[in-house]
């Protein structure tokens, strides 16, 4: 199954490397507290350090400002035994590891993605800071929504940018982006008005008013008092009404 997704991306076999990671590494070079050293050692099963895309693998040039280093980019693959705490795991590795990374999170058919913007620390330019961090939910590849096969679709890395990894990476990036944006508009677009900046901004702003609403559903339930249910139903009304001109425009 693993296989068939990796077929999608197209990543040319120059760039396989597959080689074991040690959870090791990460317990030396990360900052883990225990329940961060708990969640390593009961839910990943290995990882597998699938590809290397580098100037002499693929035909793609570093890039380099006074900000970034995109060099190359890696591709991770973490096979879990449970994908409870996958989002906070992604985050230590990303952490870990200074260049751009793919890390490509399995559990039985399903899979999610998680990437992340990366910056060099001004202060110490041995060292990189992460902006932004950007996972898909969990994708079963055995049944696939029409945005998410979409997203597979657009994911042939002959599709990208290959100016430089740098722009490799952005459009890896928005498409995530965009298959986030799916989840609440139902479909999967990279043609939007709004700058990608922008889209996230709106994305999590719409995250933020559905936490909200669930609070407001759970209030209702538990009211009693007829005044206070017909605040809540105002107030529940209101936000749905902002949450539809929210998704009209992601």
């Amino acid at each position: 199954m693993i296989e068939d997704f990796y077929k999608r991306l197209a990543i040319p076999d120059t760039c396989l490397l597959g080689k074991r990671v040690y959870k090791k590494l990460f317990y030396d070079n990360a900052p883990l507290n225990a329940a961060d050293k708990k969640a390593f050692a009961d839910d990943i099963e290995d990882i597998l350090w699938r590809y290397t895309l580098k100037p002499e693998t693929i035909n793609i040039a570093r890039y380099e400002d006074e900000e970034r280093e995109y060099h190359e980019v890696a591709v991770l693959q973490v096979n879990l035994k449970s994908p409870k705490h996958y989002k906070r795991i992604a985050q230590i590795i990303q952490r870990a590891i200074p260049y751009p990374l793919l890390i490509v999170f399995i559990d039985g058919s399903r899979i999610a993605l998680s990437i992340a913007d990366k910056r060099v620390n001004r202060a110490d330019r041995e060292k990189i800071r992460v902006e932004a961090f950007y996972e898909t939910d969990w994708l079963d590849l055995l049944s696939l929504s029409e945005p998410e096969r979409a997203f597979l679709e657009s994911c042939v890395i002959t599709q990208f940018f290959y100016h430089n990894f740098y722009a490799f990476y952005g459009d890896l990036t928005a498409r995530i982006i965009a298959l986030n944006c799916a989840r609440l508009s139902g479909t999967y677009s990279q043609d939007n008005a709004l700058p990608r900046e922008e889209r996230v901004d709106l994305l999590n702003h719409i995250r933020q008013k559905q936490l909200k609403l669930a609070e407001l559903l759970a209030a209702l339930k538990k009211e009693s008092q007829f005044n206070r249910q017909l605040e809540l139903n105002m107030q529940i009304k209101k936000l749905v009404h902002e949450l539809d001109q929210h998704k009209e425009k992601i």
